[in-house]
């Protein structure tokens, strides 16, 4: 597993020890002031829940039981059974869950200046009239990255009072950009779009991202952490939604699509890509990629070492091969249960991942965050207990 291709081999050996022990880390503080999040699904705290409660519109199925159970015992507006990365990434930097833009106090948090997050169920990272004039139909929002970004500029005016200020917050803030774009495909790949079209697509969702992240260097922001997308052939809706495909599509090892993981490939390369562009054009900003395809891919070749007994099949949903169904989601009534062992699934509910997988995940991207030589001079020394399996 490789974050970007010059690691050193040491740095493998590292973080594929990473993958054999559970790691407890006393959380650090001294590295960043506050998090600014942006994003979809993978990262939404609870903006699509407040937003729908503040217009009195139709409520997600992700807000009803069984989301939330593993951890806050009911759903927050999180797509999983509890925490998300961006959770346990706040927690390992000692500061607490980020609150949705759209929270308590007139459709905005009370306090947010240990960091806000922007991310919404179903958000793009190109503008909604994109898909529109494709006839793409986006079934969460039409929030997309531009959205998102606008969002931000208005918490500055209550966060900072001058552009210096503004400056000052963001240099000691970590930026965390998505996952963002993988709705863009999916909803295009799910509505039976041609994967000839969708994969057009790539270079303009990879220089929307960039170009948000060039915006806000200009802003003052000089950390960045960009992961990249998950595996998609591995979902459970998408094996649903392609199921009887040519068995030669499918890889023995694991049960997933290859040519759709091969497309998850394809975008993260191209990211990857305009990420090196922007380090030349600014050496002083630190921007760290997070391989999520590859850290998730050991779920499925690897899956006892995680404790994982069913990988392609959701933990929450209407039965099936793979128990996903499009037209009965988990949270619909009457599926308002779930699987028994939540820790046991790499899938909560066919589109996202368990909280036990966010946690996996997060463990290796906090330590290439941890290990980062910029970040690694803000933090205050760091206790770290292995415990091997």
């Amino acid at each position: 597993m490789a974050f970007s291709s010059s690691r050193s081999l040491l740095k493998h050996v590292i973080i594929s020890f990473l993958f054999s022990i559970t790691i407890i880390i006393s959380h650090v503080n001294g590295c960043f002031t506050s998090i600014f999040s942006f994003g979809d699904s993978l990262a939404d705290t609870g903006n699509l829940l407040q937003l729908a409660l503040s217009q009195s519109s139709k409520l997600a199925h992700s807000d009803f039981p069984p989301y939330g159970r593993t951890f806050f015992g009911y759903p927050t507006g999180r797509c999983s059974d509890g925490r998300l990365v961006i959770d346990f990434i706040a927690e390992g930097f000692g500061l607490p869950f980020l609150p949705p833009y759209f929270g308590d106090e007139n459709g905005r948090p009370k306090k947010f200046e240990k960091g806000v997050n922007f991310a919404v169920v179903g958000a793009t990272a190109l503008d909604d009239v994109f898909f529109k004039d494709r006839g793409i139909k986006n079934p969460s929002t039409n929030v997309s990255l531009g959205v998102e970004l606008g969002f931000f500029k208005d918490a500055l005016s209550y966060l900072c009072s001058s552009s210096s200020d503004c400056k000052e917050l963001l240099r000691n803030s970590l930026i965390v950009m998505g996952e963002i774009g993988g709705n863009d495909y999916n909803h295009a790949f799910l509505q039976g779009i041609n994967p000839e079209e969708i994969r057009e697509f790539v270079p303009l969702v990879a220089q929307t991202i960039a170009s948000a992240i060039n915006e806000l260097i200009e802003l003052g922001a000089v950390t960045f952490l960009v992961p990249g997308n998950l595996p998609i052939g591995c979902s459970p809706a998408y094996l649903t939604y392609f199921q009887g495909s040519d068995k030669t599509e499918y890889d023995p090892l694991t049960g997933c699509i290859t040519w759709l993981n091969h497309f998850s490939q394809y975008h993260n390369e191209f990211l990857q890509k305009k990420l090196d562009q922007i380090r030349k054009l600014h050496p002083h900003v630190n921007i760290i990629y997070a391989d999520y395809y590859n850290i998730a891919m050991r779920f499925y070749h690897s899956h006892d070492q995680f404790g994982f007994t069913k990988t392609i099949t959701a933990c929450c949903g209407a039965g099936g091969e793979y128990n996903y169904s499009s037209s009965m989601a988990c949270g619909d009534p009457p599926l308002r249960t779930s699987c028994n062992d939540p820790p046991s699934y790499v899938s909560w509910d066919g589109v996202h991942y368990t909280e036990t997988s966010y946690r996996w995940i997060s463990q290796a991207v906090l330590e290439e965050l941890y290990n980062n030589p910029y970040i690694n001079s803000l933090c205050l020394p760091l206790t770290v207990t292995w415990h091997a399996h």
